[in-house]
């Protein structure tokens, strides 16, 4: 599909999401919205960056003129009032919002800052409410593009982790290893790393430690999870290792594996997410661990690393066709040990597809 037939359908996409909610326009600002909309990456910083969408005709893009370059030269209508630091944004934002009709009630995505939102109502009649709803249901379904972007990027985060257990040595510190990962996954062809997290002994039984220069011991678990990107598309996995052998780890290890291929075998298209999570949970409730498993069981995986569908407990919301997300249970034991396991799956053919590759049996790696 050509880019201009993609911007289209996902234009039509949003405004008929919006018509439904009852708003006249939405306002999206820089980040993974602006990029599914527009193809455009920009950064959020102190100057006032907004893109109009209204219900009907062309959308007005609110942008500093140093950063207004690649939308000027978009494949697509696209109205931009692009303003000097001289100026100021007053004048840009009076024009962009007399183009898009902006008065009555809009929506606006929730990572807008307040100092944007603030001088777009000063300059127009609006009245502005979370869109947060219609933009991650518009993302959540992938369309053939985005699901060959999320197979790359699962693909070299997949090959990455499987060289890891050559990097991992009795007496290196999270933070060396964390680096060595992180380069690693670079050479793989990923374009952006996040959250490198290495968790060591009972470090791992904090699931969102950073890593530290505390250093790695024999028969203890160690965890490491991290997101990349291939295209702004996110792949997020999870292994636990051990250096040597450890019963302990061992016993809590085959558990969170167990809840974990559940929870895979669960995930179809049209089974509710808190039956996905209840796979999981129940397995680990049923091996007396359920206590030590304190968060959802996954979430989506896109432009934004943590995105719908969300695998929670008790959820409702039904797995469709073109959702990817993360299956990531865990078992945390304070001031012992941390077990997690994490692979992405796609919904396609009325199941859950794994898209990483890594292996998971305990001990894999020695």
């Amino acid at each position: 599909m050509s880019r201009e037939a993609l911007h289209a359908t996902r234009l039509k996409r949003l405004r008929a999401g919006l018509a439904s909610s009852g708003l006249k326009g939405v306002v999206v600002v820089p980040g993974p919205n602006l990029r599914y909309l527009t193809g455009g990456t920009s950064l959020m910083l102190e100057r006032p960056f907004m893109l109009l969408v209204p219900l009907a005709g062309e959308p007005q893009l609110i942008a500093p003129a140093l950063e207004s370059g690649p939308y000027v030269s978009a494949p697509f209508s696209l109205g931009v009032h692009a303003w000097t630091d001289s100026e100021g944004p007053g004048g840009a934002i009076r024009d962009a919002t007399k183009r898009a009709g902006a008065e009555g009630q809009w929506g606006v995505e929730g990572r807008a800052p307040f100092q944007y939102t603030d001088k777009l109502a000063k300059g127009g009649h609006l009245k502005l409410v979370s869109a947060e709803p219609i933009l991650q249901k518009l993302r959540e379904s992938k369309d053939n593009t985005e699901v060959g972007l999320l197979k790359k990027s699962a693909r070299a985060l997949s090959r990455a982790f499987s060289g890891f257990p050559g990097l991992i040595k009795e007496g290196a510190t999270e933070l060396e290893l964390a680096r060595a990962m992180t380069d690693a996954i670079y050479a793989q062809g990923a374009e952006k790393v996040d959250d490198m997290l290495v968790q060591a002994g009972q470090m791992a039984a904090d699931p969102h430690h950073l890593p530290s220069t505390r250093r790695v011991n024999r028969g203890e678990s160690i965890v490491v999870d991290v997101g990349s990107t291939y295209g702004g598309y996110y792949a997020d996995v999870t292994r636990t290792f051990c250096v040597g052998r450890s019963p302990a780890v061992e016993r809590v290890y085959s558990k969170v594996l167990e809840a974990q291929e559940a929870a895979v075998a669960a995930s179809k298209a049209g089974t509710e997410v808190g039956e996905v999570d209840a796979a999981a949970r129940g397995m680990l409730e049923s091996a007396g661990m359920g206590r030590y498993f304190f968060h959802r069981t996954g979430h989506g995986l896109g432009l934004e690393i943590h995105e719908a569908p969300y695998i929670v407990d008790g959820g409702k919301e039904r797995l469709g066709p073109g959702m990817c997300f993360t299956v990531e249970p865990g078992a945390y034991i304070r001031g012992k040990l941390g077990v997690r396991i994490e692979d992405d799956l796609l919904i396609e053919g009325g199941r859950g597809v794994q898209i990483t590759d890594v292996p998971k049996e305990f001990g894999w790696w020695s």
